[in-house]
């Protein structure tokens, strides 16, 4: 009896941590959009169509900030004249823009010193 009640416990407290995780969106987390990105230029790279991008999106987003920041990027790498960047180029771009955009939001919030 107490293997089954020390099992469950366990069960319990390790699937905590795990639904935390799933709960979380990606459309404030820089790098995890960075991630994003190496993956659809990716997905550029071996043929797949924007609307095959936004299609794939669709059926893993279900967040609507997680979707217009996911779009957003698949928008970005399939513009036209967009320059062909290697999934890593797309990460580093995405995350450096990201972290800019995140910086000065934080930085406009920041009393200013008299």
């Amino acid at each position: 009896m107490k293997r089954v009640v020390v099992s469950a416990m366990l069960t319990v407290c390790l699937a905590q941590p795990a639904l935390d995780a799933v709960a979380q969106t990606v459309s404030k987390q820089c790098f995890a959009l960075g991630d994003i990105a190496g993956q659809v230029t990716g997905w550029r790279a071996h043929k797949k169509t924007k609307a095959q991008a936004l299609a794939q999106a669709d059926k893993y987003y279900g967040n609507q900030a997680d979707r217009q920041a996911v779009d957003a990027i698949i928008d970005r790498i399939y513009q036209p004249g967009a320059p062909k960047l290697t999934p890593d180029q797309a990460s580093m771009a995405i995350t450096s823009d990201c972290l800019k955009q995140t910086d000065g939001q934080a930085g406009s919030a920041k009393p200013t010193p008299q």
